[in-house]
């Protein structure tokens, strides 16, 4: 009984050691959404592609910035929930000011995930798939 509770100990100390990023992937059914998202979908007919370099915090919020295929960056808020990614920014298309969300599942890789764009207030809506880029050191 004691050991069990010495190695619960050593690895509850190991996890919350962990840099903030990284505790999203230690901790079972979280999605280790730390790195840069290469995005491509479609919202009716209209092609999107996004890079976005997103941070997760110990607490799951998501940030970090998108950059569309126009080469402008825009801020990003979201959660982590489960498997289940969360994420948008402000925008704007064709002069009108626009939110675009979206919501993904990661695989059990880590590093796939698929799901929807919605696009308010426009009612637009659409699907993406996305692949975390290798980081390079």
């Amino acid at each position: 009984m004691t050991m069990r509770v010495l190695m619960t100990s050593a690895v509850l100390l190991a996890v919350t050691s962990l840099p903030s990023t990284m505790v999203a992937a230690a901790v079972p059914g979280a999605v280790p959404a730390t790195g840069t998202w290469a995005v491509t979908g479609n919202v009716q007919g209209v092609p999107v592609t996004l890079s976005c370099a997103l941070t997760t915090a110990a607490d799951m919020t998501v940030s970090g910035s998108c950059l569309d295929d126009q080469t402008k960056s825009h801020p990003v808020t979201g959660k982590v929930k489960d498997q289940t990614l969360t994420w948008s920014f402000n925008s704007e298309y064709e002069g009108t000011p626009i939110t675009v969300t979206l919501t993904g599942v990661v695989d059990e890789t880590g590093a796939k995930m698929a799901g929807t764009i919605a696009v308010d207030p426009m009612n637009a809506d659409g699907d993406f798939s996305a692949t975390l880029k290798p980081q390079t050191t």
